[in-house]
């Protein structure tokens, strides 16, 4: 579950002080490279060009005391400083003279081949004392020259020396970010210490939303410009999410388990060999370094809940065997108050607010993954095992509508294990094959034979057992998938690249109802269906002019097959076999438009064939559809990003993009009670705007960031279910929102090597229609009103060696809003919370 990024890294082992003399621009140091490094005369280490001087802290030269701090500086492409951690500690005054010195250094680029990449340098530097100078002789008969006394201190001479230095080909998150890849990569390193799950971090971003059904652990629903749900793939590590151990979505994923988090907006890589129609999510676990490192977190609040992980790693050098384990458990009550219409002793309907009582998840799961690195026929060889349980109660139907339910529930079980094989067949060939297997068993229960009211009492038996649809269920639905990656990459030529992706993957149900009607009705479950998707892709990537312009030109072939069986009315089974062939394609590019802008546009013809949930049901709440068509979307991105601008008023960054989306086929979910279902429906026409804008102070006391999305989905169909609201916004969706983060960073208060955050953050959704906007009158249109929520709090992380230690108290939605999802299901108020986290 935790595979590391993929890196090219070069280790600098420079042991000889530089003369204290020297000006830092005439430091220099030999290099000695590993076996994985390039050679050393294709890499240029950092050299610094400022004439910053480092004062020495008056107190400590007074006292006539002397230190070493041994700082670890981040550097960008162009030599700036953008981080300065204290490794070795001195003392306070030495640390905070020396760090914030640092911020103001500047180093011409590390360079790899060439080009110019990001790096960290590990700098010593020694705070000393001059020697007083010795006693001048004295000749006889001569009268006594004075001295300066032995414990006055002459003017300090500090003295500077890089003691390792670590250069490295952008991170693979880095790279993608500044290729011409539709992508944006989401830093979730603060995340790790808030309270908030992915579902809320993903939200902060522009062009997301993020929904829920409720509280924690009820369905998220996901939209990225305009599309959602399935609509969009979500990736562990590049392997389906839904394959890798969390069926109940990405918002459920453990924040603290995840490194960063890339946004692929509308075109999506053939490496994925995914069928997305509107885009991709991957998740990309923790690096592992070499040594033993762990990690623990805590979290408890309110509403009962409590969330854990676990996760630790051992590597013993840099190449060869390492194993690593994670663990997480989630449990909650979601007793939180909602505004209901409840039926009072006269039988007439009144507005109350109650504590919602059947709404529980549990959840527990985790991973383990034993490898080796550096063998002669495998540059990587991973075996990975996981497994996880979750546990849902159910309280009412997705609109939130009718009578609640007190018993119906249901869980989901996963097994799964993977194998991954890397090896560089040739210098210009490289291979990576994946294969894996999963199993899940969904469980629905509801066999209530009680009705209950919204204070969570009994009110009468019910004549028929079973709260969701008027008979009872007992089913479980058991799913088995079978997968496989494999990516082939060919430098044809310099800066040149091709490559060749395959994924296929079989997935085959079976199920059984417990609680028929009768024992001579067909079980539906019973059949076994099956589902084969092949996907087939072929991507050229070309750098032209020294890497102004980066083009990308690719090609996608999907295959489906389906076979199923469905009941008859008369008795008996028909065959519901299905073919499938689609072709699909698009290109991208990133041009440089100087130093710190690039413009990027993309287009892909997407198609996305239906899930095995969307076809064969959801063994829950949602059933099948054995005639449902693929999906198609002409995607276009167009936007402006640059790198970090570093000013004497501070570190300013921004991001413009415009987007469209023409979209046929769409699929949606659609019903009532008990009876949803996906249709192909509509088509849409998807047009946005999306920008961020963030600001740090110099020294990184202050930080500002925000983003804002304006998006227009219109119906475009005039024929079909929908046909009467051609033209019409799409329902359901909000239309225009934006976050805002600020947070100030207070360091060295207590101890040389901590920091106290205090955080507020919001997020702003413009009231829009729940049906469409055409139906009905301005006064009878159901609505969902403006929503603003505000979180606030302060975190406290002090780090000591190797081990960090952070504690973060929130107060989330501060001011009690009430908050809706999409389809008006009342959110969780106020929650007050606090984390505890421990890194070695």
């Amino acid at each position: 579950m935790f595979s590391p990024v993929t890196s090219l890294a070069l280790l600098l082992s420079v042991a000889s002080p530089a003369p204290s003399t020297l000006s830092p621009s005439q430091e220099q140091a030999p290099a000695t490279a590993t076996a994985e490094a390039p050679p050393s005369d294709e890499v240029q280490v950092p050299r610094r060009l400022d004439s910053v001087a480092v004062p020495y802290p008056e107190a400590e030269q007074a006292a006539g005391r002397e230190g070493e701090v041994v700082l670890r500086l981040t550097l960008d492409e162009q030599g700036s400083v953008t981080d300065s951690e204290v490794v070795r500690s001195a003392g306070a005054a030495f640390d905070e003279a020396v760090r914030t010195a640092s911020l103001s250094f500047k180093f011409e680029p590390a360079r790899v081949r060439g080009e110019a990449v990001a790096c960290q340098i590990e700098l010593a530097h020694t705070f000393k004392l001059d020697a007083p100078p010795p006693p001048v002789p004295q000749q006889p008969g001569s009268e006594p020259t004075a001295t300066a006394p032995i414990t006055e201190a002459t003017p300090p001479v500090p003295e500077e020396k890089k003691l390792e230095t670590t250069v490295s080909a952008r991170s693979d998150s880095e790279e993608r970010r500044q290729s011409a890849e539709a992508v944006r990569v989401v830093s979730i390193q603060r995340a790790r210490s808030r309270s908030g799950d992915l579902g809320q971090v993903l939200a902060s971003q522009e062009g997301v939303e993020v929904r829920r059904t409720g509280g924690l652990g009820s369905t998220a629903l996901f939209a990225l410009n305009g599309l959602t749900d399935d609509q969009i793939r979500f990736f562990l590590d590049g392997v389906p999410l839904d394959l890798s151990g969390y069926p109940f979505g990405i918002a459920n994923v453990p924040v603290n388990l995840v490194d960063s988090i890339q946004l692929y907006r509308g075109v999506v890589p053939v490496r994925y060999g995914a069928d997305a129609l509107g885009g991709a999510v991957n998740l990309v676990s923790s690096p592992q370094e070499v040594g033993a490192h762990g990690a623990v977190s805590l979290q408890g609040g309110a509403f009962g809940t409590f969330r854990l992980t676990l996760g630790g790693g051992y590597k013993p050098t840099e190449e060869g065997f390492y194993a690593r384990a994670h663990f997480f458990a989630d449990t909650t009550n979601n007793d939180y108050s909602v505004d209901v219409e409840a039926v009072d002793d006269r039988g007439s309907l009144r507005p109350v607010t109650v504590k919602r009582f059947h709404d529980g998840y549990e959840a527990l799961g985790g991973g383990v993954e034993a490898g080796y690195t550096g063998l002669s026929w495998a540059d990587r060889l991973v075996v990975r095992a996981f497994g996880s349980q979750h546990d849902k109660e159910l309280q009412h139907n997705l609109v939130m509508s009718g009578t609640p339910y007190g018993e119906a529930r249901y869980d989901s079980d996963t097994l799964g294990a993977q194998v991954l094989y890397a090896k560089t067949l040739s210098p210009s060939v490289r291979l990576d094959v994946l294969a894996g297997y999963a199993w899940q068993a969904t469980k629905l229960t509801d066999v209530g034979e009680w009705v209950y009211d919204w204070f969570g009492n009994r009110v009468r038996q019910r004549v028929v057992a079973g709260e969701m649809g008027g008979t009872p269920v007992d089913q479980t639905v058991w799913q088995r998938s079978l997968y496989g990656r494999v990516n082939v990459g060919w430098d044809v030529a310099k800066h040149q690249t091709l490559r060749l992706a395959f994924a296929p993957t079989r997935t085959a149900r079976t199920g059984e109802e417990r609680r028929r009607l009768s024992p001579s009705d067909p079980d539906r479950l019973a059949p076994e269906r099956s589902q084969l998707t092949f996907v087939t892709g072929l991507e050229y990537e070309v750098d032209l002019f020294d890497d102004a312009l980066e083009v990308i030109l690719f090609g996608k072939d999907y295959v489906y097959q389906g076979k199923a069986e469905q009941p008859m009315e008369t008795g008996g089974w028909r065959n519901k076999d299905r073919e499938l062939h689609q072709l699909g394609g698009g290109a991208a590019l990133r041009l440089r438009l100087g130093a710190p802008v690039y413009l990027k546009a993309s287009y892909e013809r997407a198609t996305r064939l239906p899930r095995p949930d969307e076809v064969f049901g959801n063994g829950v709440l949602i059933q099948e559809n054995l005639d449902l068509e693929p999906e198609h979307s002409h995607n276009l991105n167009l936007g402006l990003a640059s790198v970090p601008l570093r000013t004497k008023l501070g570190n300013f960054r921004g991001e413009l993009n415009g987007f469209a989306r023409f979209a046929d086929n769409l699929i949606l979910l659609a019903g009532r009670d008990r009876d949803w279902s996906y249709q192909n429906v509509y088509a849409a026409r998807i047009l946005g705007v999306e920008g961020s804008a963030g600001w740090s102070s110099p020294g990184g006391l202050f930080s500002l960031d925000a983003n804002a999305t304006v998006q227009n989905p219109r119906n475009v169909s005039g024929q079909g279910t929908f046909g009467a609201f051609e033209g019409s916004r799409l329902p359901n969706r909000p239309w225009l929102f934006a976050n805002a983060t600020a947070r100030v960073s207070l360091r060295g208060l207590a101890l040389a090597e901590d920091e106290l955050s205090p955080f507020w953050s919001t997020r702003y959704v413009k009231g829009f229609f729940r049906n469409w906007e055409t139906l009905g009158t301005v006064e009878s249109k159901e609505t969902i009103a403006t929503q603003f929520v505000q979180a606030a709090g302060v975190g406290y992380r002090v780090r000591r060696g190797k081990l960090t230690a952070g504690l973060t108290a929130e107060l989330e939605n501060v001011t009690d809003a009430r908050v809706f999802d999409f389809y008006g299901v009342e959110r969780p108020g106020r929650a007050a919370w606090l984390k505890g986290t421990l890194e070695y």
